[in-house]
């Protein structure tokens, strides 16, 4: 069980490497990048996220055999981060998966939940 959890690992702009994380801290869901405060989520965005952006994890992956860590939600909720290389991908992708009481897991690609996390983690201006 991690706490804190890498979401996605991206390539800048400007060329730098840049990651963005997730923690889970007093009931807060935080998002963060490397070079940028934390911003919070309630569990109910991140929620309506991954089920929005999901499709149901194809039962033949076995979660716990495909590696990756776990960040503990509270409450039987899980936010999975692993690799997996499909038969048609010529390399293997990360994905999130939210797992949740009786309900089949939803999994991301892990770019596309976290580009969506991330805008909606983003600091609002004031001046408009």
């Amino acid at each position: 069980m991690a706490t804190r959890l890498l979401l996605d690992e991206r390539i800048t702009a400007d060329g730098r490497h840049a990651k963005t994380y997730a923690t889970f801290e007093e009931g807060r869901f935080l998002v963060h990048d490397d070079d940028r405060p934390a911003g919070m989520l309630s569990l109910v965005a991140l929620e309506r996220v991954m089920q929005k952006y999901g499709l149901p994890l194809d039962e033949e992956i076995d979660r716990a055999r495909a590696g990756g860590e776990a960040l503990d939600l509270g409450e039987g909720r899980w936010l999975r981060r692993f690799r997996y290389h499909a038969i048609v991908d010529t390399e293997g992708r990360d994905y999130l998966v939210w797992e949740v009481p009786n309900e089949p897991p939803k999994a991301v690609i892990a770019t596309h939940a976290t580009a969506a996390l991330r805008y909606l983690a983003r600091p609002v201006s004031s001046e408009i």
